[in-house]
């Protein structure tokens, strides 16, 4: 189909609207671009600056379990290390609870 004399008049008059159009849709796109890519870096500033739980049970830190007096030794601290054994192993230990209530002295 040939382009008749008449429609370029027409054409010609619409060009600067055109133009701008076309402008505008191509600057839109990078605009766009720009203003997500300002989204997602302010989100990952705010997530760097957040504190966040750890996901699983292993990466929490261990409860310090405090031992009490001052080194100098005594039943209670040695019971205390009896039973830090007795978790670690997690082997099943019989003691008498009668064991060392009896002293005899009489030689």
């Amino acid at each position: 189909m040939p382009i008749k004399p008449i429609d370029l008049q027409t054409l010609f008059v619409q060009l600067g609207q055109v133009g701008k159009q076309q402008a505008a849709e191509k600057d839109g796109a990078s605009l766009h671009a720009s203003l997500h890519s300002d989204q997602v870096a302010r989100m990952e500033n705010e997530a760097a600056k957040a504190v966040q739980r750890p996901k699983d049970d292993q990466t929490t830190p261990q409860s310090v379990k405090e031992h009490g007096g001052s080194g100098s030794g005594g039943s209670g601290s040695e019971k205390q290390r009896e039973e830090e054994h007795a978790d670690e192993d997690d082997v099943e230990t019989i003691s008498d609870p009668a064991l060392g209530g009896h002293i005899d002295i009489t030689g």
